[in-house]
């Protein structure tokens, strides 16, 4: 049903022209609020990150693992730098809180804090056991698959890329798709946290 929803939903695309050619933002919002289903996870301090934490501000969850070679660093790299840009737009929200669901705790859990705080040392990791990342994976449209061990002990991890929006009543309102140009990100984000209603009302009349 998510998915069909997401299908369905407005695609918003804006476009900055630089010096180096042009950047393309593409995200879609959702024409109704998917609230995040229950799950029990562990933050980078070992304290309990559950629904509760996401409520009272908004959040970008990104879904990947440590030993990510290059989409997860890019995605945190452009997460810090739309965070940049946020600060830069005229009467700037709150940052929203960036959240990075490590779906490889065997090998995430004992770097993710440092691994995550070389990015902005204000984003939060998290992860725990596999049932509880499934629940918070697959509730937000996302998946991942560990895959089999190589002959040297290492293996390889699939996961989706998006970045997943969530108000502060802690449902799903957008995603956003790679890459992230942090201007045109900002700018829709900052759309989003102030006219979110309208945007969602946007999306449903297409």
């Amino acid at each position: 049903m998510l998915r069909s929803i997401l299908v369905a939903a407005l695609v918003v695309a804006a476009s900055v022209t630089q010096a180096g050619g042009a950047d393309r933002l593409s995200a879609s919002v959702l024409e109704h609020p998917m609230a995040v289903p229950d799950f029990a996870l562990v933050d980078d301090n070992g304290g309990a990150f559950t629904p509760q934490q996401l409520k009272g501000h908004w959040s970008l969850l990104a879904v990947g693992y440590t030993n990510c070679p290059d989409t997860c660093p890019f995605t945190m790299a452009d997460l810090d730098a739309v965070v940049s840009a946020i600060h830069a737009e005229p009467q700037p929200p709150t940052d929203p809180m960036v959240v990075f669901v490590a779906v490889d705790p065997a090998r995430d859990e004992p770097v993710l804090k440092r691994w995550v705080e070389q990015f902005n040392p204000r984003f939060v990791g998290v992860t725990g056991r596999k049932s509880q990342i499934d629940a918070l994976v697959k509730g937000i449209g996302g998946f991942y698959r560990l895959g089999k061990p190589h002959k040297d002990g290492q293996y390889d991890v699939i996961h989706s890329g998006d970045v997943s929006v969530i108000d502060p009543q802690g449902r799903m309102r957008a995603r956003i798709s790679l890459p992230m140009p942090p201007k045109p990100t900002a700018a829709f984000l900052v759309e989003l946290m102030r006219h979110g209603h309208t945007m969602a009302q946007a999306a449903g009349a297409r």
